[in-house]
């Protein structure tokens, strides 16, 4: 499993697309800092998503369409995963 992470604030995002073609089945997909504000994100199928629920609280969501991971959590998922991707603007535009 890749481990991949968006930090991007939604509008940055300009091709769903090509974020989609970035994600395969097997894969988790971490929403952190700015990228929590992709609440509306559809992610493909058998693609995990979760957003770190520190960025949420920050940002004044109560709750995420996706599950939430402590701090804690966030480096276990790191620490197991085979490689970790930051999905840059380049990436995914």
């Amino acid at each position: 499993m890749a481990l991949k992470t968006l930090f991007l604030l939604p509008h940055r995002v300009r091709d769903g697309a090509a974020l989609a073609e970035r994600l395969e089945a097997g894969d988790g997909l971490l929403l952190l800092e700015e990228g929590v504000y992709n609440r509306a994100l559809t992610v493909p199928q058998g693609v995990a998503c979760w957003a770190l629920e520190a960025d949420c609280e920050v940002r004044g969501f109560s709750a995420s369409p996706f599950e939430t991971l402590s701090d804690a959590d966030f480096v276990a998922k790191v620490a197991e995963a085979a490689r970790v991707v930051t999905l840059s603007r380049s990436l995914v535009d």
